[in-house]
């Protein structure tokens, strides 16, 4: 029961100890673009002020919840000061969910309170995530790229392609870029024009105005 006391008593002695002797008197924030530094240390409650000695590394599981978090370190560079170390994660469209907008990340997560960005995903239906990322990188140029239980249409200035298949349209994509049939010798197709409308069907190619 002694035992218990001192050290109970050596903890208080050190947690006061800490708050008037070694303070945090700076806490750096690295690596961040979305989240703001005032938005980490509320998240982290590692604020000036507060002891520098009970800044545990647990004190960043909060943080490590939110969507734009990949990774997060707490270094300590010098007595008083910390260093919290961000990856984030990065948008790479927006996807319209009901009537929010949403990040859409190249590992599938859903960032909340995105910049506005193309392309705009949109559509009915459960969503394909992986099937969206794959239009996503096949066809940089997109605006808008809609899905729905038939299928994808992806839309640009001057491109408006449907397919069924996330797959076929990324190896019509992939002709197109080269100029080349041979990437898929059944989406070979003769010269279309910027103003049809184009069907990739794993059988073909049609276009119609």
């Amino acid at each position: 029961m002694i035992r218990i006391m001192l050290v109970s008593l050596l903890l208080a002695t050190l947690g006061v100890g800490s708050y008037v002797v070694l303070p945090i008197e700076e806490v750096e924030v690295v690596g961040h673009k979305q989240l703001s530094k005032d938005q980490v240390q509320q998240i982290t409650g590692l604020k000036p002020g507060q002891p520098w000695l009970w800044a545990w590394p647990s004190r960043l599981e909060p943080l490590l919840k939110n969507p734009w978090v990949v990774s997060a370190t707490l270094e300590r560079p010098a007595p008083g000061r910390l260093r919290i170390v961000l990856q984030e994660r990065t948008s790479l469209a927006n996807i319209l969910i009901g009537q929010k907008r949403f990040g859409l990340s190249g590992d599938g997560v859903l960032l909340p309170d995105a910049p506005p960005q193309t392309p705009l995903l949109e559509g009915k239906g459960e969503i394909p995530i992986a099937d969206l990322l794959l239009l996503v990188q096949a066809f940089p140029e997109a605006k808008r790229i809609r899905y729905d239980v038939g299928g994808y249409q992806v839309l640009s200035e001057n491109l408006n392609v449907w397919g069924k298949s996330a797959k076929e349209l990324q190896d019509w994509a992939k002709a197109r870029r080269i100029g080349k049939s041979d990437a898929s010798r059944v989406l070979a197709h003769p010269a279309i024009g910027s103003a049809d409308r184009i069907y990739v069907y794993s059988w073909g190619v049609s276009a119609r105005r």
